[in-house]
């Protein structure tokens, strides 16, 4: 693999660890500026939602551009907002911000995905595509975590300094060691009739109702962790890392699938798989034995499996959306994180929903259901 897709990885590492950096802190950040945890907690919100907007509307206005400075541009923007963020004095101005920085970082994973697509054969882009999205899952595993101990030291404001010194420290190494290919001297401007073709429109219906699944219990993990095992504070951060290890397992998998099998089959049995292990988290609240070493063990293997389950179509999906037409490769996947983000928000809206009229136990089932429909549109398709 060449030593770029690595450094663009790194690029995903920037987003996922500026995304998310600041959550571990929210209860400070709220107490600082005088507003509710719930209230704070928009700030997420309001990220997610412009980012699933911004991506692709932002990809297609910068087309005319070289996506490695494009790439270059967006960071040294989420460098500049995130430093400007730290010493912000009103709520309302940190709201802006985000929705800011949403829209400065929403050219970043298309574009290092687009421009590693182009740097190896076709037959291991799907291993560069998993490669590049590591980035995201570590980030969850270190940047974040980082984040939160600078700021529990210096305090939480220092969370969008380091997030802006992490962005900062990964322009040089992009500038350096990622080559132009001849394509990005004349980059071709967005043709959105590329939505059009079959291939394009199941992989996008796919990775969104992955998120739609997975979701209604991912936004709740926390509060199903101590219903289910007993576990509180501590207890239930320790247990959230098998997210990240999952994710791993599921690029990795996923990524020597997307280069060895077929589209379609890869689908057919990814989402069966996913489905069944969603039905587990219902069946995990069925054993009654919350404060079990049994029953915290299974809650781990399931939260592992989750999201090795979730993450593990990607790879397949980004390079159906890349070799769809790869000259607009950049627009695809910029369509693939704003269905991502879109996902994320529909799911945790209906986790609420369920949660709110019949409990926890049934978000296994209604998540198996979403993955359901994806296995089932996955069969019943034909595009290749």
């Amino acid at each position: 693999m060449p030593m770029a897709i690595y450094i663009l990885a790194l690029a995903a590492f920037v987003v996922g660890t500026q995304s998310y950096v600041f959550s571990g802190l929210l209860a400070d950040l709220a107490c600082d500026l005088g507003v509710s945890v719930s209230t704070a907690g928009q700030l997420i919100a309001a990220f997610a939602i412009t980012s699933a907007i911004a991506s692709p509307l932002v990809v297609s206005a910068v087309s005319r551009f070289e996506r490695k400075k494009v790439l270059i541009a967006s960071l040294a923007g989420v460098s500049v907002v995130n430093l400007a963020t730290a010493f912000l004095p009103l709520f309302e101005w940190f709201l802006a911000a985000r929705v800011l920085v949403a829209i400065v970082s929403a050219g970043v994973m298309p574009m290092a995905g687009s421009i590693g697509a182009s740097l190896v054969p076709a037959e291991r882009q799907g291993q560069a595509l998993g490669m590049i999205l590591s980035g995201l899952t570590i980030a969850f595993i270190v940047g974040v975590p980082l984040g939160t101990i600078v700021g529990s030291a210096f305090g939480w404001r220092a969370t969008f300094v380091f997030a802006a010194v992490v962005a900062l420290a990964v322009i040089p190494a992009i500038a350096y060691l990622v080559p132009s290919s001849a394509a990005d001297k004349a980059p071709p401007k967005s043709d959105w009739s590329v939505v059009k073709k079959p291939i394009v429109l199941l992989a996008l219906f796919l990775i969104g109702t992955s998120f739609i699944a997975a979701y209604p219990i991912i936004a709740y993990l926390g509060p199903i962790i101590t219903a289910s095992t007993g576990l509180e504070g501590a207890g239930i951060g320790a247990m959230q890392s098998a997210i990240g290890f999952g994710s791993i397992a599921g690029l990795i998998i996923g990524s020597i699938l997307a280069d060895r099998r077929g589209f379609l089959p890869n689908m057919r049995i990814m989402y069966l798989l996913f489905a069944l292990v969603l039905g587990v988290w219902s069946i995990v609240f069925l054993t009654d034995t919350p404060s079990s070493w049994f029953n915290i063990a299974l809650v781990v293997v399931v939260i592992f499996l989750t999201s090795a389950t979730l993450i593990a179509p990607s790879p397949a999906i980004e390079k159906a959306l890349v070799q769809a037409d790869p000259e607009q490769s950049a627009l695809t996947l910029a369509l693939n994180t704003s269905v991502i983000y879109l996902g994320q928000g529909i799911g945790a809206g209906i986790g609420g929903l369920v949660v709110g009229s019949v409990g926890f136990a049934t978000l296994g089932y209604v998540g198996a259901g979403f993955a359901f429909s994806a296995f089932v549109t996955a069969m019943a398709v034909k595009t290749r």
